[in-house]
């Protein structure tokens, strides 16, 4: 930009108030694109009960269960204690970050990955999400078919993809809370009563913690708790989750939240109370059968029947809406990083649902070992690079790091690390040869791999964003003032705001800096 364009630059056009016009497209889409404002954040039950869908998933159950079949019930249990305490740190540090910033996942790792690498974080969680839907969904269908046997399973596949299709529509902003906050307590009920009824019916249920694994001590490459503390680090994605809800918190809720909304209560119900309930349900009920993914519901439905089924059709509305929630806001992210086009929220659950069924027809318990591992790795690198980056440049820990897509590159080095740490991971998982001790802890390597090359990169290059005129600089307090977009005529928050300097110096909003970056939309 020559000097008299910087000189004359269009001003901006500035409102003390939201943009009604925003705040109505918004409702649905949760600010999807944008930085959440601080007049956009909600109350700290209304966002805990929305969030807290989490605690009601199958998979959690599944996961005690796994990990006592495999290495015994007190190195689960070990296992499980690891999880909770590591969960809750890193989760204390998320939650911090993303609420200060408003920033989702995407937006706030374009800094470690360049605008289109960051895109990668979408589709991240857009399939993951999507998977996990695939999967809640799929054990759903299978404890419907317990009753009804002569029916085609792909029967109930299509029937409940189509009647949890009005639940997965709301947001946060909206009615996500109330559904959750009137299924919890049916939830916790049905927990309490199954624990009640596997007790008193099965025998078996009074030597649950006596239980060794099925894998002998001697065919263990490292102790069991360690082993069974990695199949735990599959499930970071929680704090991906963690960010992209957090963002919607009020700053006064910080405590709050950092302890009981994505901190240690919530992970001592997530891994501690499910997890033990799950290992005592399989041990209880089916002791003689290898823990399986349908082998919490089997466990269920012995234990209460029909009142079973009202159980399990709860957990997985509840965490079915946030699955489909994070899964069409994540490919809505993604198809605005890469095609530079908006598609509304409503019209992507219908397109998730449909992805849904298809892949339920493919029968994902087939696959779901292999799923699990291959997106926790990458789920783990991202992690341990955010986590090394929290750590060295703390002048991006007050309010999160650059994000708007004009001063950024495409991709960066950083993007790098993370796809090589993610390969390492892999090949250690699948590769003939490798030896036990790194195939079992091929999820901790990752870690430690991203954590210490991204680290080196850090410290080797400390690259700096692109500098131009910023709009952050012309008002008093960039998070409580509104300026308009020259592309779109609509006004966010000046902390998003850039200046575009092949339209003059012209305000422009990020979703609208972002398009402008797809060959031909500039």
């Amino acid at each position: 930009m020559s000097l008299t364009q910087e000189v004359h630059r269009p001003p901006l056009r500035t409102r003390s108030t939201d943009d009604p016009a925003v705040v109505a497209e918004q409702r649905a889409d949760d600010y999807s694109n944008h930085v959440v404002p601080l007049t956009a954040r909600v109350g700290r039950w209304q966002l805990t009960m929305s969030y807290w869908s989490l605690l009601s998933a199958m998979v959690w159950l599944f996961y005690g269960a796994l990990a006592a079949s495999l290495y015994g019930t007190t190195d689960a249990l070990i296992a499980i204690g690891v999880s909770v305490v590591t969960y809750s740190l890193m989760a204390h540090l998320f939650t911090r970050w993303s609420l200060r910033s408003g920033l989702n996942t995407t937006l706030l790792s374009r800094r470690m990955f360049g605008v289109l690498g960051a895109s990668l974080t979408a589709l991240l969680v857009a399939a993951t999400t999507t998977y996990y839907a695939v999967f809640e969904s799929s054990t759903l269908a299978v404890a419907f078919q317990h009753y009804t046997p002569s029916w085609d399973i792909r029967i109930w596949y299509a029937i409940i993809v189509v009647a949890m299709l009005p639940l997965m529509l709301g947001g946060v902003q909206t009615w996500m809370a109330k559904l959750n906050a009137v299924l919890l307590p049916l939830y916790v009920v049905g927990i309490i009563a199954a624990v009640i009824a596997a007790a008193v019916r099965f025998p078996a249920a009074s030597d649950w913690t006596s239980f060794s694994g099925i894998i002998p001590s001697e065919a263990r490459a490292l102790p069991g708790w360690l082993l069974a503390s990695v199949l735990y680090m599959g499930c970071y994605l929680n704090m991906l989750m963690n960010v992209d809800f957090a963002r919607l918190a009020k700053k006064e809720d910080d405590g709050f939240h950092r302890n009981v909304t994505f901190g240690w209560v919530f992970y001592v119900c997530l891994f501690g109370v499910n997890g033990a309930v799950g290992i005592f349900l399989v041990r209880a009920a089916i002791p003689d059968q290898p823990a399986a993914e349908t082998g919490v519901v089997q466990a269920i439905l012995a234990s209460l029947g029909v009142a079973g089924l009202i159980l399990i059709v709860a957990s997985q509305a509840r965490i079915n809406s946030l699955n489909y929630y994070q899964s069409s806001a994540n490919w809505g992210r993604l198809i605005t990083n890469l095609f530079g086009v908006r598609v509304n929220r409503i019209l992507l659950v219908v397109v998730s649902s449909a992805v849904v069924f298809l892949l339920m027809l493919t029968d994902v318990f087939s696959y779901l070992q292999s799923a699990l591992t291959w997106q926790g790795v990458f789920v783990v690198s991202w992690v341990g690079i955010m986590l090394t980056h929290y750590a060295l440049v703390p002048e991006d820990r007050a309010s999160g790091p650059e994000f708007r897509a004009l001063r950024l590159p495409r991709a960066t080095w950083g993007l790098g690390v993370w796809v090589l740490a993610s390969a390492l991971g892999i090949y250690l998982v699948e590769a003939p040869g490798v030896p036990a001790a790194l195939a079992g802890t091929a999820q901790l390597v990752a870690l430690m791999v991203s954590a210490v090359l991204y680290g080196v990169l850090v410290l080797a290059r400390r690259s700096s964003a692109r500098t131009h005129a910023d709009p952050r600089d012309e008002v008093d307090d960039p998070a409580a003032v509104w300026a308009e977009c020259h592309r779109c005529a609509k006004s966010y928050v000046v902390v998003e705001m850039d200046r575009e300097p092949l339209a003059g110096g012209a305000p422009v909003c990020d979703e609208c800096a972002t398009a402008s970056l797809v060959p031909g939309r500039g």
